[in-house]
Formats: structure tokens, sequence, C-alpha cells
């Protein structure tokens, strides 16, 4: 499926949210399953159906992440394909620096130091999002495929510090 298709726009890193978000509660509108209740069946489970692809297409396309990998798979590349498991050793090292970081703040119980850890990933992840969307429409794929997987160790490293928080909270 193609998401972008979905909603009527080109294929580009850089999305109005805001525009998106509007063509999403139009599509929504149009193809809601309680338009359908006195449909037949058939009708009632197309709807559905359809529901299911357009939110599909939104969660894929508001998420930066997800629609850098999506972009990727339209020119037919698995960024996240098994079989290519390289990373600049440069980032890696990072990677264990920050998870090391996580983990003494998580130990420590230092919200402070996971807010921060938190606000720099962010910022990071914001970079790298904009160095994907210039590597896309210059289309230098290969480096875009690097930037979509540092972007996905990114915003996993994100997740996690956000669970430590939501832990430190309860």
């Amino acid at each position: 499926m193609n998401s972008f298709a979905e909603f009527g726009i080109e294929p580009t890193f850089a999305l109005d949210l805001n525009a998106l978000a509007s063509r999403y509660r139009d599509l929504q509108s149009a193809v809601h399953p309680d338009r359908f209740a006195n449909a037949t069946d058939a009708e009632q489970r197309a709807a559905m159906a359809r529901a299911v692809e357009v939110n599909d297409a939104y969660n894929t396309l508001k998420d930066p992440v997800r629609r850098a990998m999506h972009l990727l798979s339209l020119k037919g590349i698995d960024a996240l394909a098994a079989s290519d498991t390289s990373m600049p050793v440069d980032f890696l090292m990072e990677q264990v620096e920050w998870r090391e970081a996580l983990a003494d703040a998580r130990l420590k119980e230092d919200t402070d130091r996971l807010d921060a850890l938190g606000a720099e990933i962010a910022s990071i992840l914001r970079s790298l999002g904009d160095t994907f969307a210039a590597a896309w429409r210059g289309e230098h794929l290969g480096v875009a495929t690097t930037l979509a997987r540092k972007m996905r160790f990114m915003q996993k490293l994100g997740e996690e510090v956000d669970s430590a928080l939501s832990d430190l909270e309860q």
C-alpha cells in the first residue's frame, strides 16, 4: 500500500502535519463504518477495511521514522533488512554512550538527566530527519537508507528514555 497515494499527496519527507491531519479527518469521515450502519454486510466490511487502510496510512505518514522507511520501501529498499546490519562505527559508539547514560540515569533515578537525554535525542532525531529529507530530495538513496536506520535507532532510544521516566513517575 502506498500511504501517500491513499492521501492523494506526492511522496515526500517534509509534510504539513496539520494538512495531513485535516485530510485524515476528511477521509475518516467518508469511510467511517458508522456511516454504513444500514448498509449490507459486504458494504460494512468494505467500509471497515477502508477505515483500517486510512488509519494505517495516517499512522505511517505522521511518524517521521515510519514515513522515511515507507518512502524507501516505495523505491524497493528495506532499510531494516536483516541482511544489512552495517552502521557507521562512530554512530554505534555514540549508541553505546547513550545507552550507558540511560542506564546510569535510570539506576540513579535521575529524572533531570533522563529529561536532558530525551531532549538531546529529540534534537538529534529532528536533525537526522532534516538530513534525510535533503538526501531523499537529492535521490541519494544509500545515504537516506543509513539516515533512516539511524532515525529508527534514535527513536527506539527515545522510547526507552520515555519508558524510564514513566517507571520513575509511578
